[in-house]
């Protein structure tokens, strides 16, 4: 937090407590043509945008992020920080799980006491030769390089159709599903059939142990997943029946059919990849600890016209 007077007492006034820069650009195109009675067009539009944190009014440079938020007992997972993104999750890094017991007890990077097969290999980023709480470091980006969006619309005779899409590239996601670091009792989703249960069967999720343990117990890039979606926010085609009965009293008899989050195509796990999480904080995005996922709707309708 920023220093403040000891004579503002409580309810201390805000301030402007840094600066936050964002840099890039923005392209959009547009393209409408008719071909006899024809119609069609199509507008695209992508932006490049790249964010960091360039001053904070505190000596430490850092505004730190709260705990308990992936899990109950969790460290901080994210934190704005001068030189990073604002938000940015912050935790260990890992290096793979040990596959035999031997390649445990030769490991010749810092010293993991008591480390087994199965366990996560974690990364010395000081390179003091053990794993403190200085080898955390930035360990995802919850703000997209890429926000895309492509709508393409037609019409020909009483028919008319519209396509609308939606696309987030270059961002990562931080989930947890569970309330504890680690407990046999835990809810688990089913990706947990993918931990590692003997040689050769992860290299990315750790065992299961009975106590908590700093597989889990540690914030890290084990709970960071790809962002990266691109979905089809709405289709909706329709007819008006005023091209087949120009004579009718109505200037509009139109029928419609909607379809709307129709189908999302992304390599993210949890729910819903559009990710606004901000733990009751505006700088803070991209933590989904289960929320309720957008929708898929279908509407049908009328539009009448007098």
């Amino acid at each position: 937090m920023a220093p403040q007077l000891a004579s503002f007492g409580t309810g201390a006034p805000y301030i402007n407590g840094g600066d936050v820069e964002n840099k890039g650009m923005e392209f959009a195109f547009t393209w409408n043509d008719k071909i006899r009675e024809f119609q069609y067009g199509a507008n695209l539009n992508f932006t490049y945008n790249k964010n960091k944190v360039t001053r904070l009014a505190n000596t430490e440079g850092i505004i730190h992020g709260d705990t308990d938020v992936l899990f109950q007992g969790s460290t901080e997972s994210y934190r704005a920080q001068v030189g990073n993104p604002i938000g940015f999750f912050y935790g260990y890094q890992s290096a793979g799980i040990f596959q035999t017991q031997q390649e445990a007890d030769e490991y010749k990077g810092a010293k993991l006491p008591g480390a087994r097969e199965g366990d996560v290999i974690w990364v010395d980023r000081n390179k003091d030769g053990e794993i403190t709480p200085e080898d955390r470091g930035m360990i995802g980006n919850p703000h997209p390089d890429w926000l895309a969006g492509l709508n393409l619309n037609a019409s020909y005779k009483g028919f008319d159709l519209s396509v609308t899409m939606n696309g987030v590239f270059g961002n990562q996601i931080m989930r947890s599903y569970r309330s504890w670091s680690d407990s046999p009792k835990d809810n688990y989703t089913a990706d947990i059939f993918d931990r590692w249960h003997g040689e050769g069967t992860s290299n990315r999720f750790p065992r299961l142990t009975t106590n908590v343990h700093t597989n889990r117990q540690y914030v890290s890039d084990l709970y960071v997943e790809d962002g990266d979606y691109f979905r089809m926010q709405n289709i909706t085609l329709g007819y008006d029946f005023k091209k087949l009965f120009p004579r009718m009293i109505l200037q509009q008899a139109r029928i419609y059919v909607t379809a709307q989050n129709l189908f999302t195509v992304t390599n993210y796990t949890g729910m819903d990849p559009e990710v606004g999480y901000g733990h009751g904080k505006s700088w803070v995005s991209g933590i989904d600890c289960g929320f309720y996922p957008s929708p898929r709707t279908y509407i049908l309708g009328v539009n009448l016209k007098f």
